[in-house]
C-alpha cells in the first residue's frame, strides 16, 4: 500500500463544470473581501494554522496576507473577480513580519515565510527599484544558510530571482543565481545506494528530506527554473541526475508510485504515508515534469506516480495546496503538460472541484473561511483558475513576480 486510506476519500458526486468553478471561485474571493479585519488590514489567522498558543495574525506568503493578496490579484488579473484588495493589506503585512515578534513567520528568513514574499507581491502589484534592491539584500543574505530548500533557504530566492531575471533583465538577478546555483552544486552529494542528494539542515537536524517543499524535488525545480543561465550540458546534467536519484528512491507497487520522506526512510512517517504537495508523488511530478522530456521511463514513472494520486482520491480533512486536494490537482495537471492525454486534466478539474466543495461545506460549517494561500481557500481558487486555463505552474515556485 503506498497510500494511507483513512486519509483519502472517493471523489464524490462535484461534477466539474467551468461555470460551477467560476462560481467557487468567486465565493471564496466574496469571503476574503468581507473578512479582512478593518483595524488590522489582515485576515483572522485560523486555528489549524497556529503553531504554538497565543500567535498573532500572519503576513507571510504560505499562510498570511500576502498570499491572500497574491491570489486575488492574480484571480482577477485573469477575469474571475471584480478587483482585489488596496495596498495598504501589503504595507500592514510589511511592518508586523519585520517588527512584530508574534508574527508566527518572524524569524523566518526564507521567501515563503519571511519579508521578501511580501515585497514580491507589492513588486507584482507595481515595480519599485528600491523595493527590488532590498529584495537583492535580502537574496544575498540567504546564500549562508545551511537550509538547502526551497521554502526557508536560498533556493527559494533563486526562484525568484529567475522570475525577477524575466520581469526585468536587471543582470543582478542572473548573478545571484548563478551563485546560488553554484552554492546548490557544490553541496549535491553522489551516494553509492541512492544517488546524488542534499542535506538540509532544518529546525537543528540534518535530514536528507525528497519532497517538493523541503527538499530534493524542490531544489531539482529550482535548477531547472534558472537552466536559460546554464550551459546545455549542465542541464543535462541536471537532469541526468536528477531523474536517475528519483528512479533509484521510488517505491512502485501495481503500478503506482510514491517517494518516501527521506532518502533510504520508510514510505509511512509519523503514523502515515504522505501523498501530497510537500511530500510524496504529487510534489515529485510539480517539480520535475519537464525534466529530461525524452525519456520514456521517466514519463512511466511520473504517470505511475499520477495513477496513486488519482486512485487514492482527494485527501478527506484538506482542499488546499501544501497538504491538501489542490495540490494534488496541480500535479494532474503537471501530467497533462507532459503527455498531451486530456485524461489528466479531466481528472485535475475533478479534484478542484472537489477541493472547492470542502470548502463550501467548512465555510457553511463554521461561518467563515480559511484565509491562506498554501493551506486555505484561496489555494483553492488558484487551482480551479489553473483548472480552467489548463496552467500547469504552481503558485510562488513558477508564479510569483
Amino acid at each position: 500500500m503506498l497510500f494511507t486510506p483513512e486519509r483519502h476519500e472517493g471523489i464524490g458526486a462535484y461534477p466539474y463544470s467551468e461555470a460551477a468553478a467560476r462560481a467557487a471561485i468567486a465565493a471564496i474571493a466574496d469571503r476574503a473581501h468581507r473578512e479582512l479585519d478593518d483595524a488590522t488590514r489582515l485576515w483572522p489567522r485560523d486555528p489549524t494554522d497556529t503553531e504554538t498558543v497565543g500567535e498573532g495574525l500572519a503576513s507571510s506568503l504560505y499562510w498570511g496576507a500576502s498570499g491572500v493578496v497574491l491570489a486575488l490579484d492574480e484571480l482577477a488579473a485573469a477575469g474571475h473577480i471584480g478587483g482585489s484588495v488596496d495596498d495598504d493589506v501589503l504595507e500592514a503585512a510589511a511592518a508586523r513580519i519585520v517588527g512584530d515578534p508574534d508574527d508566527p513567520d518572524f524569524e523566518y528568513p526564507g521567501v515563503w515565510f519571511g519579508l521578501a514574499g511580501v515585497l514580491a507581491v507589492a513588486e507584482h502589484r507595481r515595480p519599485d527599484a528600491a523595493r527590488r534592491a532590498r529584495i537583492a539584500e535580502l537574496a544575498d543574505a540567504s546564500l549562508g544558510s545551511p537550509t538547502l530548500e526551497p521554502m526557508k533557504g536560498h533556493p527559494g530566492y533563486m526562484l525568484l530571482a529567475a522570475q525577477l531575471h524575466a520581469a526585468t533583465n536587471e543582470p543582478r538577478w542572473k548573478t545571484f543565481w548563478s551563485r546560488g546555483a553554484d552554492a546548490l552544486l557544490a553541496k549535491w552529494e553522489h551516494d553509492a545506494e541512492y544517488g546524488w542528494l542534499w542535506t538540509q539542515e532544518l529546525h537543528g537536524r540534518r535530514e536528507r528530506i525528497l519532497g517538493a517543499a523541503h527538499g530534493f524535488a524542490g531544489n531539482a525545480r529550482v535548477l531547472r527554473a534558472g537552466a536559460e543561465f546554464l550551459a546545455p550540458h549542465l542541464r543535462e546534467e541536471i537532469d541526468r541526475r536528477a531523474v536517475d536519484t528519483m528512479m533509484r528512491l521510488a517505491v512502485v507497487e501495481d503500478g503506482h508510485a510514491n517517494w518516501p520522506t527521506e532518502a533510504g526512510g520508510p514510505l509511512i512517517a509519523n503514523d502515515r504515508i504522505r501523498v501530497q504537495w510537500c511530500h510524496g508523488a504529487p510534489g515529485v511530478i510539480t517539480s520535475m515534469w519537464g525534466a529530461a522530456p525524452a525519456d520514456d521511463a521517466w514519463t512511466d514513472m511520473l504517470r505511475a506516480a499520477g495513477s496513486l494520486v488519482w486512485d487514492a482520491g482527494p485527501i478527506r480533512d484538506e482542499p488546499g495546496l501544501c497538504h491538501g486536494t489542490a495540490g494534488n490537482a496541480y500535479a494532474l495537471l503537471a501530467l497533462w503538460a507532459r503527455t498531451n492525454d486530456e485524461l489528466w486534466l479531466e481528472r485535475a478539474r475533478a479534484f478542484g472541484q472537489h477541493a472547492a466543495a470542502r470548502v463550501e461545506e467548512r465555510a457553511s460549517r463554521l461561518g467563515h473561511g480559511h484565509h491562506s494561500l498554501y493551506t486555505g481557500d484561496e489555494g483553492v481558487a488558484l487551482a480551479l483558475a489553473s483548472c480552467i486555463a489548463g496552467d500547469a505552474r504552481f503558485p510562488v515556485v513558477d508564479r510569483l513576480i
